[in-house]
């Protein structure tokens, strides 16, 4: 009884100790504004893991150790708080968290406040185009901006994407206006992705007007990283990547290829195939006995040629930052270089940038920036047979013809078509771009609210190429000469490359607030663009030596020389007025009128105007007090814009002078006294519209932006319809006149979709997280085309009432199971049972061309992305998604057509899949591929709905795992502020219809798309 006594009393004692060395606070939240209780607030220790939440009434209530005399107040929504302990019962007011709201957003010659934007305009920070570990820009944006289509064909080194706004706009250039720090450059692909701040995408006429005859397209505006005052810093990111194919088609072996060619060639009408049976029975033997001899080699071409199972990729950036009151600059440098599957292919790219703002005195200031990049490409010269690459040469060559003799020598293949040996001896191409960028801009403020900018900024390109072809010297299999090659002479062929472009600019912006109630604002602005190209080539073949790849070493009798050069200006004026009252209601007007040396001198003016308007609902009485609502605004907006890049016809170069009546020189052969003389001639090739004027787009957009939920939540949401007039064809003229198409203002074409968005993001003490989803789609219909067409691979077409490039063919009625009967419609009287039989629409019994009929659009639609990223203390981790809703898709041929080229591979798709003689009724019944035929592939292979399947796609574009190092004492005492180590992997998770060895991306017979395995480590001093 005595010791339990004891215990108690020791306990009590120990209580009352530990009650004397804490105390309670309690208290209660509220938000600043409008004075209403805050649930679920955080009320923490500083740098302790203790804390509490407040109640259903905003109240709290925490037991604290003496000592401490301050607390943390964090609430997703509002500002973060640390609060003094000025007694036992707290009242604590916060004030909502408006960043993002405020955030400045750049937008055409300037800059706005994210609230006050009455456009459609989307930004993506450099921060999250940095996550998605790619070495392109466009390639980062697949995903990441609702309305935006990136789409891939291969990821060969140093591919990038293409980039779409809101669909297509025209029948001519697509792509968007790219500007870097409001210089207008040829390609996003440019820029280190390192050096982005931030990247905004106008997408509707009220945003993109104010760049007139460019803007038509959409706009993308890049915005480089810049130094702060009083901070200075080293940084340091180095990247090692490994490559692999997402998937690789799949080809049979030499004796099932014999097989299947024979059946093909019995099919056609022969009594039997060119292979004999005993070369396929017996393969192996006879292989062991006379491996030399053809068909007795099984070659796999694919796996010989890409001898790199990964293919490397490295990267390293090195950034200097320092800022003082008077000068902030940062130096960056960027170094990538990417290997292939195969020798003799690789891409390096140098790039420097660096930024400096200058602040001369109150009333000047100043920025001068300079950038650098320079580009080192290797890849094999195009094979001289097929003009393709390695790739599509490894996949068309069938196994039956050998890379080696057994001697170690390169085989002939096929009559000196053997892809290993062009890769390895045929030589290669090299070029070498560089670009040279300067910005230099006078700021001058007046007066108070007025600031006059002055902008030059030259660019200088200077380009170069060698291609050596050399010719490959085979032997024959018992070491004798042979006569086949694969090119008659070794050539080269040189070109150099010389593109000057200066910008100018003049603006003049205008901000006052009246009464704290009007808040105005103005731009008016001059710019003047002149760009110059020179192109200079040379050519010499019969080379004796193929190591020294120089053009005084080939022969004088065989050489050749070109050369041409282009022009071209645009001088504008443009200007915006931007009103709002009390942050209620926005209005915005832009105005540009564009001269371009592209038309004629009556019709090179245009103008573009544009308004906008906007209501903040949320900052109205009867909004006010809706809690969950913390913004709200509804947008609208009209615009007109232009498009004056003009080409030549579908994937087209660019025209720079439609309406010159241009001449043609040649060289002709003339008789002189009874003796062929070559004289230089010319004549004018096409006819010459002169009143061609600017193909126009009128867009309208009405647009909603919301935050809910203590601004956890973020929505985005548009519906746009856009028209585009005047768009410049290649009309038909009668025959007789002699001359080819003209360009002719006929076309129109209509698009309408719309975009959704949506964002949260949350942090419950230490752990944060934020998810984000859009989708988006758009649709085209082709209104008038003036009666012409414009066909494709004859698969695609765009015509009058079409989608834009929407598949185009025969309606499929299947497989005829026996000979078609007496009186069928066909493509031609050979048609019969195993062949794909189609509807006769017209009914006139035939199947021709004019059976044809529109079977869906190509382009992808519902496209879709988002992102998913969680972060405690020193981790972080991140996952983006990306994928397509709806497509109607096609696969390639080398997935499934046989003997391309009437003797190429065979691909494992086919078997047991294709209709033959040898096969039961039912496995012909169940057969989803036409008979093996060659003088019937016309029929069996062309453009119709049998080839046509679902290609939506899902693919997870990146999973990032990190950890920062930012409070250990080592690193702190070697003058380390942090070290991020993360790994990383791309493309590796893909889910489609597409057979497993298809990627729903990948191009006919193109380099491989590609999943990257990546480790990095970032080191900040």
């Amino acid at each position: 009884m005595k010791k339990k006594l004891l215990l108690f009393v020791l306990l009590l004692c120990t209580f009352y100790t530990l009650k004397a060395q804490t105390r309670f606070v309690t208290g209660k939240v509220i938000d600043a504004g409008s004075k209403e209780s805050l649930v679920g607030v955080t009320i923490s220790i500083p740098e302790k893991k203790t804390g509490t939440t407040t109640d259903a009434n905003g109240q709290f209530s925490l037991n604290i150790p003496n000592g401490t005399n301050k607390l943390l107040v964090t609430y997703i929504g509002y500002q973060e708080q640390t609060v003094s302990i000025t007694g036992n019962n707290l009242n604590i007011s916060l004030i909502a968290d408006t960043k993002n709201l405020n955030d400045v957003v750049v937008v055409g010659y300037g800059t706005q406040k994210k609230k006050d934007l009455t456009g459609a305009i989307a930004t993506v920070s450099g921060q999250d185009i940095t996550n998605r570990q790619t070495l392109q820009v466009s390639e980062a944006l697949q995903g990441a901006v609702p309305g935006v289509s990136v789409t891939r064909s291969n990821s060969a080194p140093g591919a990038g994407a293409t980039v779409q706004i809101r669909g297509v706009t025209t029948l001519n250039t697509n792509g968007p206006l790219v500007v870097v720090d409001g210089i207008p450059v040829s390609s996003m692909d440019l820029v280190n992705p390192n050096d982005i701040e931030s990247l905004s995408v106008l997408k509707d006429a009220a945003s993109a007007a104010i760049y007139g005859s460019r803007g038509a397209a959409g706009v993308i505006l890049i915005t480089t990283k810049r130094g702060a005052s009083g901070v200075s810093s080293i940084d340091y990111n180095f990247e090692y990547a490994l490559q692999k194919p997402t998937a690789l088609p799949e080809y049979v072996n030499s004796p099932k290829y014999m097989r299947y060619f024979n059946e093909q060639a019995v099919n056609d009408g022969a009594a039997t195939g060119p292979y004999a049976q005993d070369a396929i029975d017996n393969f192996e033997k006879n292989r062991a006995v006379t491996p030399d001899k053809f068909p007795f080699a099984d070659t796999d071409w694919q796996d010989l040629i890409m001898t790199n199972k990964y293919a490397p990729r490295k990267q390293h950036d090195l950034v200097f930052t320092s800022g003082t009151e008077k000068l902030r600059t940062k130096v960056s440098l960027g170094y990538q270089d990417v290997g292939a599957f195969y020798d003799h292919y690789n891409y390096e790219r140098y790039q420097f940038r660096i930024n400096n703002d200058i602040k001369i005195s109150n009333k000047f200031s100043a920025t001068a920036d300079l950038a650098f990049r320079r580009l080192n490409n290797l890849s094999p010269v195009a094979n001289p047979f097929s003009g393709q690459t390695p790739i599509y040469e490894a996949r068309v060559l069938p196994p039956v013809y050998a890379a080696y003799y057994s001697n170690g020598a390169f085989a002939l293949a096929k009559d000196g078509r053997n892809p290993l040996a062009q890769l390895n001896e045929g030589g290669t191409t090299a070029s070498k771009s560089n670009q040279l960028q300067a910005r230099l801009v006078l700021n001058f403020k007046p007066i108070d609210n007025l600031t006059l900018s002055g902008v030059v900024a030259p660019t200088f390109d200077f380009n170069k190429s060698k291609a050596f072809s050399k010719k490959i010297a085979f032997t024959n299999p018992d070491g004798s000469p042979s006569a086949a090659s694969n090119t008659s002479l070794t050539t080269l062929n040189e070109s150099r490359d010389e593109i000057y472009q200066i910008t100018g600019q003049f603006l003049a912006n205008y901000t006052k607030t009246f009464t704290n109630k009007h808040n105005f604002s103005a731009l008016a602005g001059y710019e003047s663009i002149y760009s110059n190209a020179e192109s200079l080539g040379a050519s010499r073949d019969g080379f004796p030596l193929l190591d020294f790849p120089y053009l005084t070493v080939g022969s004088t009798a065989l050489r050749d020389n070109s050369g041409g050069a282009t022009e071209e200006s645009l001088h504008s004026v443009f200007g915006r007025v931007a009103y709002d009252y009390m942050g209620k209601y926005l209005f915005q007007a832009n105005l540009r009128l564009d001269q371009s040396s592209r038309f004629a001198q009556g019709f090179r003016s245009a103008t573009y105007p544009s308004f906008s308007a906007g209501w903040v609902l949320s900052e109205e009485n009867f909004m006010k007090k809706t809690k969950w609502i913390n913004f709200l605004k509804l947008r609208a907006s009209y615009g007109e814009v232009g498009n004056q890049r003009i080409s030549n016809g579908p994937g087209g170069g660019q025209v720079y002078y439609p309406y010159q009546a241009n001449i043609d020189l040649r060289n002709v052969l003339f008789y002189q006294n009874g003796v062929l003389v070559p004289l230089s001639s010319g004549s004018q090739t096409a006819y010459a519209v002169n009143d061609i004027r600017w193909e126009t787009t009128r867009s309208t957009d009405i647009g909603l932006d919301a935050t809910f939920l203590n601004n956890r939540l973020n929505i985005t949401a548009d519906y746009f319809k856009k028209s585009t007039k005047d768009i410049l064809l290649l009309l038909d003229i009668p025959l007789n006149m002699g001359y080819d198409k003209p360009q002719q203002n006929a076309g129109i074409l209509d698009v309408s979709g719309w975009e959704l968005g949506l964002n949260w993001k949350d942090k419950i003490n230490d752990f944060n997280y934020s998810a984000s989803f859009n989708i988006s789609d758009a649709k085209s219909k082709i209104k008038n085309m003036s009666g012409t067409r414009q066909e494709s691979g004859s698969t695609l077409v765009n015509k009058e009432g079409s989608q834009f490039n929407e598949w185009y063919g025969y309606v499929s009625t299947g497989i005829y199971q026996t000979a078609p009967i007496a009186g069928t419609a066909k493509t031609s009287a050979a048609i019969t049972a195993g062949d794909v039989g189609y509807k006769d629409i017209d009914g006139n019994g035939i199947i021709n061309a004019d059976d044809r009929v529109l079977l869906g659009g190509s382009l992808p639609r519902y496209q879709y992305g988002g992102n998913i990223n969680l972060g405690y203390k020193g981790f972080d981790f991140g996952i983006t998604f990306q994928g397509v809703g709806k497509k109607l898709s096609r696969l390639n041929n080398d997935i499934v057509r046989p003997f391309q080229e009437q003797f190429g591979n065979f691909p494992t798709y086919l078997e047991g899949n294709f209709w033959s003689k040898t096969n039961t009724t039912e496995q012909n019944l169940n057969a989803t591929l036409p008979r093996l035929t060659n003088s019937n592939a016309a029929n069996n292979y062309a453009s119709s709905d049998f080839w046509l399947f679902d290609g939506s796609y899902f693919r997870l574009k990146n999973i990032t795992l990190g950890y920062t190092f930012d409070k250990c004492n080592v690193f702190q005492k070697l003058g380390l502020k942090s070290i991020r180590l993360y790994i990383s992997a791309n493309d590796f998770l893909t889910s489609s219809k597409y057979p497993k060895y298809a990627d729903p991306e990948s191009g006919n017979a193109s380099y491989p798309i590609v999943t990257t395995f990546l480790s990095g480590i970032s080191v900040k001093f």
